[in-house]
């Protein structure tokens, strides 16, 4: 057990996600752990999401969900509404004297001017709280998940017992299916397809993964990252917008002698899939992957990758798009994105 905890700034990430946002929330002022505290990053959402995260915080939008029971003792909650200009000039000093008076759990909320992605919307709350909330460790978790009371305890027992882990990752279970395993933290990347392999995916959890596991990455959807690494490697990459940003941080902490594992005491559910349109998804999935192969597979396994890719696998989606789909919107997606990869970022 630790002696002294430390402390975790949890970075979450909403866009027109308020009803999944504010269930995240509640289950996360709600577990097991004494030195956090919660970055909210909204992403320019053009629904109610800031009214209905104000009146969760004052008590007055109760939460249901088959994971936990909602709290009226932790409300209301102290929110601290910032812009990206008023985050420049929050130091923690500054910090200190915003919460004096609060005994309650606060949130900071940040308010950007647009959309901005998973990587950079995610970046400007790691900043935020690097400057003024001076955490030893950072946190993303999806805005879609709901976390069980140990989980961050676990998490930070197994960054603590290795000082080369620098990305731990949580058992994730499907949402709808609570018993079946998402992913066992991550998992491998196959450089010569431009795949990846997550861990146990969709796997009745049995206890084959009750095992402590190292691997290729940790999964963006809950990645707990020292703030060493991010002090060493920086941030993640904002150019990829979304997808495989994750990987990305993962293997450049590697190249640094930074590890990814898999804390299986640690356990998460995810509504896998709520966010992002196909069109967005088909391009994002398909440029970044070869950002990704390029940047840190082996010479061979890259020149394997561009043969399987442009040889095989980019003809074999784009009849299947033109053909069978006649979606030559996606198409163009899916060319767009193999294109605009080569060229890089």
């Amino acid at each position: 057990m630790l002696k002294d905890y430390p402390r975790v700034s949890v970075i979450i990430l909403n866009w027109n996600g308020s009803k999944d946002t504010i269930e995240c929330l509640e289950s996360l002022y709600s577990i097991n752990y004494p030195n956090y505290n919660v970055v909210l990053v909204d992403n320019a959402s053009t629904d109610n999401s800031i009214l209905n995260i104000k009146d969760y915080c004052n008590g007055q939008l109760k939460v249901e969900s088959k994971f936990f029971t909602y709290e009226t003792e932790n409300k209301p909650i102290k929110l601290l509404e910032f812009t990206e200009e008023d985050i420049k000039n929050i130091t923690s000093e500054k910090y200190s004297e915003l919460i004096k008076d609060s005994s309650n759990k606060v949130l900071n909320l940040i308010k950007n001017q647009d959309n901005y992605g998973f990587a950079k919307g995610n970046n400007i709350g790691i900043a935020y709280a690097l400057n003024s909330l001076n955490p030893d460790y950072i946190l993303l978790l999806n805005n879609d998940t709901v976390v069980d009371p140990e989980f961050l305890l676990e998490m930070v027992l197994t960054a603590e017992s290795n000082e080369k882990y620098g990305f731990v990752g949580s058992k994730t279970y499907f949402y709808t299916q609570d018993e079946v395993l998402q992913a066992a933290g991550g998992g491998d990347v196959d450089f010569k397809h431009g795949i990846v392999n997550e861990l146990a995916s969709n796997t009745q959890d049995n206890g084959d993964y009750d095992i402590y596991i190292e691997m290729d990455y940790v999964g963006g959807a809950c990645l707990l990252c020292k703030r060493e690494v991010i002090n060493t490697v920086g941030c993640l990459d904002s150019n990829f917008f979304m997808y495989w940003e994750d990987v990305n941080w993962c293997l450049t902490g590697l190249k640094h002698g930074y590890k990814s594992v898999y804390s299986f005491k640690s356990r998460i559910w995810h509504k896998y899939g709520a966010s992002s349109a196909s069109d967005f998804k088909i391009y994002y999935l398909n440029r970044n992957r070869i950002y990704v192969i390029k940047e840190h597979a082996k010479r061979n396994e890259y020149y394997y990758f561009l043969i399987y890719f442009f040889g095989y696998r980019l003809w074999y989606e784009s009849l299947d798009y033109l053909v069978n789909q006649r979606d030559f919107k996606r198409f163009k997606c899916l060319i767009k994105g193999a294109l605009d990869g080569l060229r890089g970022p």
